[in-house]
């Protein structure tokens, strides 16, 4: 982002190619499928590599973009990285609506434009405004209305909605990612938000716990050997 250009105007601009899009494809509701959007409306051709190093390549053969894929664990993996292309791709109309060249375009916090717009495609603003208090911010259920999206975008894109909120992503027992849209926070968790985890972590199973001016809601992501729990806290209002 350049000095002088407002993130929520950046961000407006994403979110409104990410809409006219989705219209122009027809799509109306979530979930998003990066992959037949990709295949279907923009003409792409999207085949899986073995070969493949990087989680995307897009080249172009006869007048027609590719994108090979390497196999990935998950479909939402996949997902995120045709959305990434798929910014790629829009480039060029991102930075003319944003009347800059390309070399005036930094990333916003660590965060490449392509890496917006693919965050946007998969959790489109336009919806998840709505559905996210519809569905009093529950993770898992907003999982299943957006199915090509990963648990941690899902939850890191409730930061850019306007209730105030904390997420923490932890990874088997260690915090990956915790940030907050209203205020800062330190770096360990709260009492709160560490028995929230630990009940988590230990049974399977989302939780709720209230405690010390914090309202804390978790929730599991586990696999065989690997866990990670995903909060979201809210300071309660008397505090």
């Amino acid at each position: 982002m350049t000095d002088d250009l407002p993130r929520e105007e950046v961000l407006a601009i994403v979110d409104r190619v990410v809409k006219e899009l989705l219209a122009a494809a027809g799509l109306g509701e979530p979930p998003v499928d990066a992959i037949k959007l990709a295949q279907g409306h923009l003409g792409m051709v999207v085949c899986l590599d073995n070969r493949q190093q990087q989680r995307g390549r897009a080249q172009r053969a006869a007048g027609q973009k590719q994108i090979y894929l390497r196999p990935e664990p998950t479909e939402e993996r996949h997902q995120w990285t045709v959305a990434h292309e798929i910014g790629e791709h829009l480039k060029t109309q991102l930075l003319e609506d944003l009347h800059l060249e390309p070399d005036q375009m930094r990333s916003m916090a660590g965060e490449s434009l392509a890496n917006l717009f693919a965050h946007r495609l998969l959790v489109p603003t336009t919806w998840y405004a709505a559905d996210a208090p519809a569905l009093e911010y529950d993770l898992l259920a907003l999982k299943k209305r957006y199915a090509t999206s990963s648990h941690e975008v899902l939850a890191l894109r409730m930061l850019d909605l306007p209730d105030p909120c904390v997420i923490t992503i932890i990874d088997n027992d260690h915090i990956h990612k915790r940030r907050s849209n209203a205020h800062r926070v330190r770096k360990e968790l709260e009492p709160a938000e560490e028995k929230c985890r630990l009940y988590v972590n230990k049974h399977g199973r989302p939780h709720l716990v209230r405690a010390g001016g914090w309202t804390v809601h978790g929730w599991p992501v586990h696999q065989t050997d690997w866990k990670r729990e995903i909060l979201r806290s809210v300071r309660d209002e008397a505090e």
